[in-house]
This record gives structure tokens, C-alpha cells and sequence, in this order.
């Protein structure tokens, strides 16, 4: 665990910044008669009310969220200093109380430059408190590299890994496996290594425990019998059950942060089907947590996203049918086509479409956002990209649901999306 003293330094740094910067500063919780012992933060990456709607939509059923008796809904908003913001400056914003700008990770502009800010896992780690950080991206990537890292370009993969090794995080699980900037938190002594399904389902000990799998990202949910993985990488309920075995076996409590990232990720890629299937896949890793939990009074859970991606849409005009019958991601089928398989052949075999001559066309000179732009059109879909472009990031408010003790600190329409790092400093300091 860190040293106590590192706390101090961290409450002066987050004041001297503050004054700085116009940063945030943590208050105590207002609003709520108890203290959260253990706290789950889900951060869905991409998610707007569309996605959970799509989520909804292509489930053909209540989502499990929707069967939590959440205490609190709210939203979000999600500016930086920038305006529109990324997953760096808005992870910062839940890690740290901080609105920063776009591509920084635990920092905020000060004179001469820049300033850390104190993070909610590093507060949770001076407490005492065990703590876990587990994505579907990668493990460097921006929301996980927000609760432990400080730099100004989240592109700092290696040194963002640095500096996770060095927090004592007792789980680290996610995506990112043969990627060079992974390298620091590799063979690290006293750390457990799961490299699989089978290892992370029967781990059992306490921590720490870390387990990075696939090259990059982990692969997306609808790819994973294409490219064989379905029996060797972990889901991401999976990842999150075990987190909670090792964290709770900690005295003193836990934090654990669970992103679905790879709903951003279908977002950016204008895939509705693997949007919608990511969707499903994170709630159901709500649905551990939340069974775990459902019978404590000391635990918080907080289920909210950095930002929408795609300014995505649909109607009661949707072909959900031909949604839910895509069986491989856009990236997947383009993956293909590129590596001289036919567009026509690769595409009706995923999504059961007999292009026409222009389709094809659209296809052969947008690539994978041809294939996007094609189902958009025959689903009907709505984007804010079309043809090379892909989806980007929007200001549409997210949701903040809150379950447990402190769940009254996160209610309001369209509050800063500081509030939530504001709240959590608050609950470990």
C-alpha cells in the first residue's frame, strides 16, 4: 500500500492546483447519511441513453440494469476545457474531480505548464483499501490510465504503465497483451499472472493478481468464435467476478473500476450490431456486481459512461432483426475484404444483405465505413460520420445510477461529470 504521508502530499497538491487551474476540489458527500465502504464505479466508454436503449432494443428484453432498484438516475454532463471531450479528459474528470484538457490523464493546465491531481484509487490505496482497474480495451488506454498515471498525452502508453506498476493496484485486468507499452507491468515479483478464461474463473487467492490478454484491445464480443477465442480470453463479467473475489478479500474495503470500452469502440466504427452486443456484455457484468452486492449496506455501485460516441440514433423504423443477425463486426469484415476475400460474398455472409452494384461501390471506396454507411441505410440508422469518417465523440448528456450508501451525491440533471470524482476523493479521504 502506499505511505500515509502520500496522502497528504496529495490533498496539498489537489489545493495548490485547484487554486491554479479552477479544478474541482473534493467536498464531503452532501447528501448521504453514510460513508461507502466498498465502492464499483462502471464506466461504459461511448455510452449515451441511445446505446442503452440499443442495448435494450437488441437484447429483445430488459436489460439487467434495468432490473437494479437503482436509489439515484441523473446524467451527466461531459465538457473538458476543450469543449467536446475524449475518454482522457473525461476519465479524468471521474478519477479526480478535474476538468482538464482533451488527451491528459490526471493532470490540468497550471502555470508554467502542468499539475497532477490526486486520483480516487490513489486516495482508496492511502486508506488502506484494496483496488482494481478492468477494461475490454486495453490496459494503458485512457479511463484506466486515469485512475492511476499523470501525463499529458495519453499516447504515453509505456510510462502510463509505469506508473500503474508502481501503485500497488491488486487487479489489473484488460486488453493489451503484446502491445511494447504493456512492458512495465509485466513480470513484475509478488504479482500473480492469469493468462487465460480457465485461470481467471478459478483464481481465487488475493492479490495482487494482473492478467493482460489478445494484442490490443480485447476482441469485440461478436468476433469472438471468428477468431477463436471464445474458450481462451476471459469476458468481461468474468473479469469483473474475479476482481471482486481478490478485492474483497481486504479488510479495510475496496474500489474497483470496470470500463466497457469497447462500446466506444464499435461507436467510433459506426458497427451498430457490435455497439449494441458490447452493451449487453457490460450489463451483464453490472449483473455480477450487483449480485455480489445486492444483499451488503456498505457497497456503492455507480454505472455511467465519459461521453456518447457516434451521435447515434434509431427509430421504431429500425431493423432490429437485422441487427441482431450480424454475426461478425464491420472491422471484421473489412479485415477480410482486404485480404482479397470478395465484398459482396464477405458481407452477405455476416449480415445476410445481397449488396447491389452501387452498395459495393460505397464499400470499395469508404472501406469499413462503406460497410457501415451500407447497414445504416438498409437498417435504418443514424450516424454523425459517413463514408471515411468515423463516429466521434458528442456532448449528449450520460447516465449516473447510482445503487448503495453515498447514492444521493450523484442525483441532478446534466451535472459537471466532475461530480463523480469529486465524491469518490471525498468517500477515501
Amino acid at each position: 500500500m502506499r505511505r500515509p504521508a502520500a496522502l497528504l502530499a496529495a490533498v496539498t497538491l489537489l489545493a495548490v492546483t485547484a487554486a491554479l487551474a479552477g479544478s474541482a476540489v473534493a467536498v464531503p458527500p452532501s447528501s448521504s447519511a453514510t460513508t461507502p465502504r466498498n465502492v464499483i464505479l462502471f464506466v461504459v466508454d461511448g455510452m449515451g441513453p441511445e446505446q442503452v436503449a440499443l442495448g435494450r432494443a437488441m437484447k429483445g428484453s430488459p436489460l439487467s440494469v434495468d432490473g437494479i432498484p437503482w436509489q439515484t438516475k441523473g446524467t451527466l454532463d461531459t465538457d473538458s476545457l476543450e469543449g467536446v471531450t475524449d475518454s482522457a479528459a473525461g476519465a479524468t474528470a471521474l478519477a479526480s474531480g478535474a476538468e482538464t484538457n482533451n488527451g491528459w490523464l490526471g493532470m490540468v493546465p497550471a502555470p508554467g505548464g502542468s499539475a497532477s491531481v490526486p486520483t480516487a484509487l490513489e486516495y482508496a490505496e492511502d486508506r488502506g483499501k484494496a483496488t482494481g482497474l478492468v477494461t475490454d480495451s486495453y490496459i494503458t488506454d485512457a479511463t484506466p490510465g486515469a485512475f492511476a498515471a499523470h501525463v499529458t498525452s495519453r499516447s504515453q502508453t509505456r510510462e502510463i504503465a509505469t506508473q500503474m506498476a508502481a501503485q500497488d493496484v491488486e487487479i489489473l485486468l484488460g486488453g493489451g497483451l503484446r502491445q511494447a507499452g504493456v512492458g512495465p507491468l509485466l513480470g513484475l515479483d509478488g504479482v500473480a499472472y492469469v493468462r487465460n478464461a480457465a485461470q481467471v474463473n478459478g483464481y481465487t487467492d488475493g492479490g495482487p493478481v494482473y492478467g493482460f490478454f489478445d494484442s490490443w484491445n480485447m476482441v469485440y464480443n461478436l468476433d469472438r468464435e471468428e477468431e477463436g477465442v471464445v474458450r481462451k480470453d476471459p469476458t468481461l463479467p468474468q473479469m469483473t467476478a474475479a476482481a471482486l473475489r481478490t478485492l474483497s478479500q481486504e479488510d479495510d474495503g475496496f474500489f474497483l473500476m470496470v470500463e466497457g470500452g469497447l462500446v466506444d469502440w464499435g461507436g467510433h466504427a459506426r458497427d451498430a450490431a457490435s455497439m449494441g452486443v458490447e452493451m449487453i456484455e457490460t450489463d451483464e457484468a453490472v449483473k455480477v456486481a450487483y449480485n455480489w452486492a445486492k444483499d451488503r449496506s456498505d457497497t456503492l455501485i455507480v454505472f455511467t459512461a465519459d461521453h456518447e460516441t457516434g451521435g447515434f440514433g434509431f427509430s421504431a423504423a429500425t431493423d432490429l432483426a437485422g441487427l441482431r443477425g450480424q454475426t461478425a463486426t464491420t472491422e471484421f469484415m473489412w479485415g477480410r475484404i482486404a485480404g482479397g476475400a470478395g465484398i459482396r460474398s464477405t458481407v452477405q455472409t455476416h449480415t445476410g444483405l445481397a449488396l447491389t452494384a452501387a452498395e459495393i461501390a460505397t464499400v470499395r471506396t469508404c472501406g469499413e465505413h462503406g460497410i457501415s454507411d451500407v447497414l445504416a441505410q438498409r437498417w435504418g440508422l443514424s450516424w454523425n460520420g459517413t463514408c471515411t469518417q468515423e463516429g466521434d465523440h458528442t456532448a449528449t448528456p450520460v447516465p449516473v445510477w447510482a445503487w448503495g450508501p453515498g447514492h444521493a451525491d450523484f442525483a441532478g440533471i446534466s451535472v459537471p461529470n466532475e461530480i463523480v470524482g469529486d465524491n469518490l476523493l471525498a468517500y477515501f479521504s
